[in-house]
């Protein structure tokens, strides 16, 4: 399953500029907010962080936030929407130890596969200080799926899908607890 987060990759450094466009209106307010106010301390991982829309919602908000995304050309994109901290980095290899007051990794999980999501999960949690909260999303169903999107020139990107009760069995091998 390697060959599809390098696909992912490949394709988001195909795509950034046209991504990037594509996303800025889609603002996640409501879970923004929420998040944030489960919060209790200012420093953030967007994990995953694309072009750095959220980044910069987050540091309007007065937090200080680490973006990162394993596709150079996204962390290009996000340096030029705002000023913060970006930098190219693969989530399967963070080494953060009790740094950061929450994650936020919306739809960051979406091309890895399971063994790599519960590795993921696991750095998340050494990255987070003691009450830190992570917030995600991830896609609903049971089978990778590859697609092809007319506004993505067509480049290919492979989803893994997961059950609600598979994923919260993910969280709780990962030491996680669910709290809504």
């Amino acid at each position: 399953m390697e060959d599809n987060l390098k696909q992912a990759i490949s394709t988001y450094n195909k795509i950034a500029e046209i991504y990037a466009k594509y996303i800025e209106n889609n603002l996640l307010q409501f879970q923004l907010s929420k998040f944030e106010s489960l919060l209790k301390g200012k420093k953030i991982l967007d994990a995953g962080c694309a072009a750095g829309r959220d980044s910069q919602y987050l540091i309007e908000d007065g937090f200080t936030v680490v973006g990162i995304d394993a596709s150079e050309e996204l962390i290009k994109q996000a340096k030029k929407r705002c000023n913060g901290e970006f930098l190219v980095k693969d989530l399967r290899e963070i080494k953060y130890k009790n740094e950061f007051d929450g994650i936020w990794a919306m739809s960051s999980l979406v091309h890895s596969n399971k063994d790599d999501c519960k590795k993921i999960l696991k750095n998340f949690y050494n990255a987070l200080k003691k009450e830190g909260i992570l917030f995600l999303s991830a896609k609903e169903g049971t089978d990778p799926k590859e697609v092809k999107r007319i506004e993505f020139n067509n480049e290919p990107l492979t989803y893994f899908h997961y059950s609600k009760e598979e994923f919260e069995e993910i969280l709780k091998e990962t030491k996680f607890e669910i709290i809504s």
